[in-house]
């Protein structure tokens, strides 16, 4: 079977994703996955370089992100619905922000599967994406609509313990298919810095903005510096292609990187303090590590308020970050036991769910939607 996979230019909207696409790969399928030029080049799989870099759309702080992601939709449908018309694509794959992969779907005719990379988007933000779908459909001469989109399969990655508490609540995708989310799929050449091996106290701490809001310096350098000064190892990353040594020199209980496999390091993880990005949220899950969560935008408010109700960690809003902020709620969650006892319990959940060679044979033997 040819599997094509579409995703939006960011680690954390092509990372979730790998673990199927290497799924596929192993189960003898023939695979693709378009995304951008930039993360194309990072990966060691087939790939289309499709649309912009994240860099050339512009992505970043302060971002109108649903601006972004139609704007690198339509630049990626350009690309990409010629690309796939020759290739004839059997299913398509695409995350559930990025809406070119529908639109190839339906223009090859081949089965569409949405791909969630974290806690599927509210209702609400239908009433954007919905017009914006229906647009590229009919810029492209596609026959299909966002209400078609709705009929896809999802494949939620997101535990029931993290999951908004309605159930009656409507949701974009009625039918899901649950999914074990990976921390991460490191590259055979990735690997963890030596100096970890040294590294002096009994608890180690993650600190990260993720790949994309890692821009914010002066909340990284309020977090390493509150960090740095208690009795616990600190690992930071400080994005991708940043100088470490622009943070000045640091203690020998800090390290500082620009990028980490979290599947390395969480493992090594006492706590992590981060943007609450979808991957980090669910991998520091993976590990039943428990979370103070610094969200700086997007889908960040919604994770920092999924990890306090499923009482997983804690949360500093933008306002409330300061470094004695940060140390206190960093203290409460090494010494109170419920934190790590709730994360323990939400990593059983995420065990539960089937993994992806598991889902993959669903997918390939079951019907169409």
């Amino acid at each position: 079977m040819r599997i094509l996979f579409t995703a939006c230019p960011m680690f954390g909207h092509v990372n979730p994703v790998l673990p199927l696409v290497l799924a596929a790969r192993a189960a003898g399928h023939d695979v693709v996955v378009a995304t951008g030029p930039d993360m194309a080049a990072r990966l060691t799989v087939p790939t289309w370089a499709v649309g912009p870099s994240h860099h050339e759309a512009g992505g970043g702080p302060g971002t109108d992100w649903l601006a972004y992601f139609a704007s690198t939709a339509r630049a990626r449908a350009a690309d990409l619905i010629p690309r796939a018309l020759d290739w004839k694509p059997d299913l398509v794959i695409s995350e559930d922000t990025e809406l070119s992969g529908p639109v190839a779907a339906a223009a090859t005719g081949a089965r569409h599967v949405v791909h969630g990379i974290g806690i599927m988007p509210p209702i609400r933000l239908w009433a954007a994406f919905g017009p914006v779908l229906d647009g590229l459909f009919d810029q492209f001469g596609v026959p299909g609509t966002s209400a078609g989109h709705r009929a896809a399969t999802y494949l939620e990655l997101c535990p029931p313990s993290l999951r908004p508490a309605d159930p009656a609540a409507e949701r974009i995708w009625p039918t899901t298919l649950p999914l074990r989310p990976v921390a991460g799929t490191p590259s055979g050449s990735e690997q963890l810095p030596a100096s970890l091996d040294s590294l002096p106290y009994e608890q180690t701490v993650h600190l990260t903005l993720g790949t994309v809001f890692h821009a914010n310096r002066n909340v990284l350098h309020t977090a390493i510096a509150a960090l740095s000064a208690l009795p616990v190892n600190v690992v930071a990353t400080v994005g991708p292609d940043v100088d470490p040594a622009g943070f000045g020199r640091q203690p020998a209980h800090v390290v500082l990187a620009p990028y980490l496999p979290h599947t390395l390091l969480l493992p090594r993880c006492t706590a992590v303090v981060s943007q609450a990005g979808a991957g980090i949220m669910l991998g520091s899950l993976a590990h039943g590590l428990p979370h103070l969560a610094l969200p700086q935008g997007g889908d960040q408010f919604t994770n920092a308020e999924a990890i306090e109700l499923s009482g997983t960690g804690l949360a500093l809003h933008p306002a409330e970050v300061t470094g004695a902020a940060i140390t206190d709620r960093l203290t409460e969650l090494l010494t109170n036991p419920t934190f790590t006892a709730a994360a323990a319990a939400a990593r059983t959940d995420l065990t539960t769910m089937p993994d992806a060679p598991t889902v993959l044979t669903t997918l390939t033997t079951s019907p169409h939607d």
